[in-house]
């Protein structure tokens, strides 16, 4: 039996067993699903949606950059877009720097071997999330939250470094330019409609997995050690939540699993938004180094930041809140709803011309 009947059997099977998962409890699922879209709503498109379109608008930019080309030298890139796109991807997170690493490989800008190691390198969890929520609001503690972020990024150089004899061969420098058949449109408009497209694609990932979590919490078992690693596998957020909420070092050392480990959703979102650009494969083996190094760091800081010891030691166990700021993601909402409605409008105009 061939490898591809073999894949097309096992993908048909898990499709038919989450079907009957989802028929099995459709109320949950609805709940699930609902969940998912206010999560999108309130939380990823008012932190992703404005950050897309800068990070579009900035990588398209053409000019000289002295300083950004010696660092790119030193880092191995060709070309300054390399060092620009990591250093977006830190302060943007993960879907920025798939999204990212996809349009330069494709554009011709980055070589195989620059775009899986500017995904190991710049893959993480971006700082709204590891300090503000992660930190302050699940933890109780920003100074915790900003040591965490900076020990994900140290993490991820070490794990990255570790990884180095297991790149791509150099083939040549990457192209000068890029090729009129794949060259993404420059300017403000490109940037929106392409940051439009990137948050349908992670908002589908969340609502998806936050859909299919809720059809099976029935199912899963009720014991507290374990449903917070189920969590951490489906959704790093969902994941995080869960460990907080047990309080101790649990609370802390849970966390750091889920940063690393990142979840099946997220995993997703990097294979939707890279397109094929880059392999995963890598990566994955990079996440695993990933989830031994960061608690390791993580053990050794605390000891040496005073204020943190006590506060994940005494620790009880949280209700974590939800925060709601309407205004300011109504706003978001509304843009990102207006320039998904110009898109299919153009998209339906330029088809009915053709």
């Amino acid at each position: 039996m061939s490898q591809y009947r073999i894949k097309n059997r096992v993908v048909a099977a898990l499709c038919l067993l989450l079907s009957v998962l989802l028929l099995r409890a459709p109320a949950l699922a609805a709940e699930g699903f609902a969940e998912g879209l206010r999560l999108c709503v309130e939380t990823v498109l008012p932190a992703l949606f404005p950050f897309f379109v800068l990070c579009e608008w900035l990588i398209s930019l053409r000019g000289p950059h002295p300083l950004l080309r010696r660092v790119s030298r030193f880092l191995g890139f060709g070309r300054e877009e390399g060092v620009l796109a990591l250093l977006l991807s830190w302060f943007g997170g993960y879907a920025v720097c798939a999204r990212l690493t996809g349009r330069l490989t494709r554009n011709g800008t980055l070589t195989e071997r620059e775009s899986v190691f500017l995904l190991m390198l710049g893959c993480c969890s971006s700082p709204g999330f590891v300090i503000g929520c992660v930190g302050g609001l699940m933890l109780g503690s920003i100074k915790l939250g900003v040591l965490l972020y900076a020990l994900q990024l140290a993490a991820n150089l070490i794990s990255t470094l570790a990884c180095l004899p297991l790149l791509p061969a150099r083939r040549g420098a990457a192209g000068r330019g890029a090729c009129a058949e794949t060259a993404e449109p420059a300017g403000f408009s490109p940037a929106v409609s392409s940051a439009v497209s990137s948050c349908l694609n992670v908002c589908g990932c969340v609502v998806f997995f936050r859909t299919l979590g809720a059809a099976a919490e029935p199912f899963l078992p009720h014991i507290s050690q374990v449903r917070p690693l189920l969590s951490a596998l489906q959704e790093i957020t969902a994941g995080c939540a869960d460990f907080a909420a047990l309080g101790g070092r649990a609370a802390l050392y849970g966390c750091c699993l889920c940063l690393s480990v990142l979840g099946l959703s997220v995993w997703a979102q990097l294979a939707l938004l890279l397109q094929g650009a880059a392999s995963l494969r890598l990566l994955a083996l990079n996440r695993l180094l990933h989830l031994l190094l960061l608690p390791a760091l993580t053990a050794g800081a605390v000891r040496l930041l005073p204020g943190v010891l006590p506060v994940y030691r005494s620790l009880p166990a949280r209700v974590i809140p939800a925060h709601r700021l309407a205004p300011d993601a109504a706003l978001v909402a509304f843009l990102f709803l207006c320039a998904a409605l110009y898109k299919l409008r153009q998209n339906f105009y330029n088809r009915k011309n053709q």
